[in-house]
């Protein structure tokens, strides 16, 4: 009978543990749905409140309209149903090899010259950024700790500019590329079209990368692995480049004026105009080189004019975009031309020139540069991992 009954109290102690647990998860699931909601009242209020304060005249402001543009390319901004919470969070790095000399001194040259000589790339989980003397440092993406034995492994040469090629490493040293094995720098013997720009993307088939004279235009480039030869449009002036069924999708923002921001889509590169060689990075006529291209080879998704994307990305099953409009920069989904806002990003006129998004497996890096600060070197990143994006900024708080 004893024993009857100790089995009995066991199952009912676990019954009753169980129960606990659920109710447990259930209440930190409701505490969870309300802390969102409380955030996504909280970022509405502040998005209709600085929209307010923005607008010259007596339009009215609510969620479903927060901006329309008074242009011929009209769009409408509101806020989004569908929220993404991001856990939002700035460093500050210094450059480990920092020069006083650099910082000190008067030519604005030599001034910008403790900020990264090439843009950072993601490699090996670590983020690897090239500096004046020709060396790497490297600082692991979990904590942003220095990897000095990758440090040690890869600074046996010096680069003046640096990618990731085909999945690899590689760097350009003593006007050669060479390539890191995981041992070694071993010299590459397959042409590669760039010296000392970015890449925007990389496929089996095509590096592509580009050009941008301001108002004057820019020209995006496909460079084709197999022929060496190279195909252009123009894309004034190209941020980032996404593969997807339809081709591959090219954004382009230029802040001349009011700002504006394109979208083509380019099925076939190999049907754009393809240049010479002593084209390429040039202007014809004043203009870029872009604009000589008559093919009609791609279809325009988007043309506005008024706003400026900053970057395009895949997050999950989405295409978000970084969006600059009236002193703020926030992340979007775009449909047609309604821009709804899901998240206020820093919540800031967080802001960049010629900035470059590129994605490597997880991670989504988004290169900054800013002209005041450091001309054409990169002065941020931002790096997006699922809900979590960290803004970097070199040497000291580049916070606009």
């Amino acid at each position: 009978m004893m024993k009857k009954l100790c089995k009995t109290e066991n199952y009912y102690t676990k019954e009753t543990m169980m129960r606990k647990h659920f109710n447990i998860l259930l209440f930190l699931g409701f505490f969870i749905s309300v802390c969102s909601q409380n955030n996504q009242q909280n970022f509405e209020k502040k998005l209709l409140e600085h929209f307010q304060k923005q607008s010259w005249n007596k339009t009215i402001i609510t969620q479903d309209s927060l901006y329309k543009s008074p242009y011929k390319e009209k769009f409408n901004v509101s806020v989004s149903n569908s929220f993404i919470e991001f856990d939002t969070t700035h460093i500050i790095v210094k450059n480990p090899y920092f020069s006083n000399k650099f910082e000190e001194a008067e030519d604005e040259i030599d001034n910008i010259k403790n900020f990264p000589k090439s843009f950072s790339v993601i490699y090996q989980n670590s983020l690897v950024s090239l500096f004046e003397n020709g060396k790497f440092a490297c600082f692991k993406l979990d904590n942003f700790d220095r990897d000095t034995n990758l440090e040690n492994k890869l600074n046996t040469k010096k680069f003046k500019y640096h990618w990731i090629i085909d999945n690899q490493l590689g760097g350009l040293s003593n006007n050669s590329i060479y390539l890191w094995n995981g041992n070694k720098w071993i010299k590459s013997k397959d042409s590669f079209p760039l010296k000392s720009q970015p890449r925007l993307f990389e496929d089996d088939e095509f590096i592509v990368y580009g050009d941008c004279h301001g108002e004057w235009g820019g020209t995006v480039y496909f460079y084709e692995k197999s022929t060496s030869k190279t195909f252009f449009t123009e894309s004034t002036c190209t941020n980032s480049v996404i593969k997807n069924n339809n081709g591959y999708e090219v954004l382009a923002e230029l802040g001349h004026g009011s700002g504006s921001s394109e979208i083509k889509i380019i099925n076939n590169p190999r049907k754009l105009t393809l240049a010479k060689d002593t084209e390429i990075n040039t202007r014809v006529k004043g203009e870029a080189l872009g604009y000589t291209d008559k093919s009609n080879a791609f279809e325009k998704k988007l043309d506005l004019y008024g706003v400026q994307i900053f970057s395009l990305f895949r997050w999950k099953n989405k295409e978000l975009f970084i969006v600059n409009l009236s002193n703020l920069t926030f992340i979007a989904e775009i449909k047609n031309n309604e821009i709804e806002i899901v998240n206020p990003l820093f919540f800031s006129d967080l802001y960049t020139h010629n900035p470059i998004t590129s994605q490597y497996g997880e991670y989504t890096l988004i290169n900054l540069d800013h002209y005041g600060t450091g001309l054409e070197r990169e002065i941020s990143v931002l790096i997006i991992k699922e809900n979590k994006i960290t803004k970097l900024d070199w040497n000291e708080n580049h916070s606009h």
